[in-house]
């Protein structure tokens, strides 16, 4: 049985692709901080659901906590990473900005600190539609230019970004980039409803 890694677990987009991973035979390290930015009692009831599955091993820890991704990873030698936890929301970053770099910079790097020691097959990381800042050309395609984020988490984002394509040209990471723009959801944030 192959093992994946997904980060931000007990999140809205974490918890559904950890249960369809779970639900197509994989083992499933749920890695989350369950940070208080909404009602930390939906992620727990997240997490409980997936941890009734008997290949759901829950983690509680801070990604950018020096050190904890490495022990993980060689460890538990994931194959597939899906790297979904961060610091959400462009109101909160402006004040808050600290959190921000902490969780999406900080700690994506000691991610990809963790995968160069120990690559997976595949990495997956989300980013965000807020990536494409003050860009006007409509609709937003991936060959746009995306040069002038207009919040700090957006700039956090886009630099996470950065990183992966860094680390992917040169230590060979399999790295893929997503953008999400709105998701919602059964189970969704109650920011985003």
């Amino acid at each position: 049985m192959q093992t994946a890694l997904v980060t931000g677990s007990a999140g809205f987009i974490g918890y559904h692709v950890a249960a369809r991973l779970l639900a197509a035979g994989w083992r499933v390290i749920g890695l989350d901080s369950f940070t208080d930015y909404y009602d930390v009692s939906l992620k727990e009831r997240r997490q409980a659901l997936l941890a009734q599955h008997g290949d759901f091993v829950p983690l509680r820890a801070l990604l950018e906590e020096p050190g904890r991704l490495a022990a993980l990873f060689a460890a538990e030698r994931p194959a597939l990473v899906v790297h979904l936890a961060a610091q959400a929301g462009v109101r909160f970053s402006i004040e808050n900005p600290r959190s921000y770099v902490d969780s999406n910079l900080i700690g994506t790097f000691e991610l990809l600190e963790a995968a160069r020691a120990h690559p997976p097959a595949h990495m997956l990381l989300a980013s965000t539609s807020s990536a494409y800042g003050a860009n006007t050309e409509m609709p937003y395609a991936e060959t746009q230019r995306a040069d002038h984020q207009m919040s700090f988490y957006a700039a956090t984002k886009k630099a996470t970004e950065s990183m992966a394509h860094s680390y992917a040209h040169l230590y060979g990471l399999p790295v893929t980039m997503f953008r999400f723009f709105t998701v919602y959801g059964p189970w969704g944030r109650p920011d985003m409803a």
